[in-house]
């Protein structure tokens, strides 16, 4: 019991562990196991370093700074994320819809599939044209 209350009077005023910290321990934890097959002492040494810098992290007192490489990885992560989830929605809308480009415009439009042939017309510049769907 007296080494629990040592650590927590150690890691108090402390960052602590966060998603960041483990996402770079998890990702230097792997990079460490695809060196031992690939025998790259390079890859390894990535690694290593990426698993001391989310130590280095969780027991930093900067806890604005280590805020501010989180929030960081957080808008990178969300962007990557909307990324992922529109290639999604747009590979389940080819089932049902087929998307179409305006000879005038070159706008993308999308239309109803097994319609066929169908007079549209550009939202953006007001050109109608027909298409078979």
């Amino acid at each position: 019991m007296q080494f629990l209350q040592k650590m927590l009077f150690y890691m108090n005023g402390r960052y602590g562990l966060d998603e960041l910290s483990k996402v770079l321990m998890a990702a230097g934890l792997l990079l460490n196991i695809v060196s031992n097959f690939v025998g790259g002492m390079i890859v390894s040494v990535f690694g290593i370093a990426l698993i001391a810098y989310a130590l280095l992290r969780v027991l930093s007192k900067e806890k604005t700074n280590r805020y501010k490489e989180y929030r960081y990885y957080i808008t990178i992560k969300q962007k990557w994320l909307t990324k992922v989830q529109k290639l999604r929605n747009k590979q389940a809308q080819r089932k049902v819809y087929k998307v179409l480009a305006c000879p005038e415009c070159k706008q993308s439009i999308r239309v109803p599939k097994g319609k066929g042939k169908i007079r549209i017309t550009c939202p953006n510049c007001k050109n109608q044209f027909v298409k078979k769907t």
